[in-house]
């Protein structure tokens, strides 16, 4: 009966060792995990403020036209022209369809991190709309957000409006695609 005693303690001091150097290597995990997905989001971060830091490069800068296909199918019109011009600033003035851009602003869209991983577009332009954007058919929407990438020397993205998910035509985002623009 001793020697059970005996044994069955130094079993337990041997699973009690086991179980304190099981719970010293899960710290040390979780504390190298939290170091990594800190330096992750400060990497994140920084990635994001040097995309809003970067000047309009020089060639961006200038007057911009073409056309995309509308792709809601409640709206008649099939193209929406756009005729831009882009300030050293990254103000931006115009038309997108029938309406006036104004309060427009032309910012970087994503950092290097985003364009490794093909996140979101390089570049996109936020405004507000004043009049009809097609006034044929009385669609009037208050902003615009226009996400680019610029290839070839050109801007090629969408337009998508403000708008509520539910509703009707007069309600819900005005979308359009295949937009190229070029410098004229």
């Amino acid at each position: 009966m001793v020697l059970n005693r005996l044994l069955l303690d130094e079993y337990s001091a041997k699973i009690e060792n086991q179980l304190i150097n099981h719970a010293t290597t899960m710290k040390r995990t979780l504390a190298m995990a939290a170091k990594h997905i800190l330096l992750l989001l400060a990497v994140l971060i920084a990635s994001t403020l040097q995309a809003a830091d970067e000047a309009v490069p020089k060639s961006m800068i200038g007057h911009w036209e073409g056309n995309a296909r509308i792709i809601v199918d409640w709206c008649k019109q099939q193209q929406l022209h756009v005729a831009i011009d882009i300030n050293s600033n990254g103000s931006i003035t115009g038309k997108v369809g029938d309406a006036t851009l104004t309060h427009g602003q032309f910012t970087s869209n994503r950092g290097w991190i985003g364009r490794k991983l093909n996140l979101a577009t390089d570049y996109i332009i936020r405004g507000d709309l004043t009049g009809p954007i097609v006034s044929a058919e009385d669609i009037t929407r208050p902003s615009v957000s226009i996400p680019l990438n610029f290839s070839n020397g050109s801007f090629v993205g969408g337009i998508h409006t403000s708008g509520s998910k539910l509703g009707d035509k007069k309600d819900m985002p005005l979308s359009a695609a295949v937009l190229k623009l070029t410098q004229k």
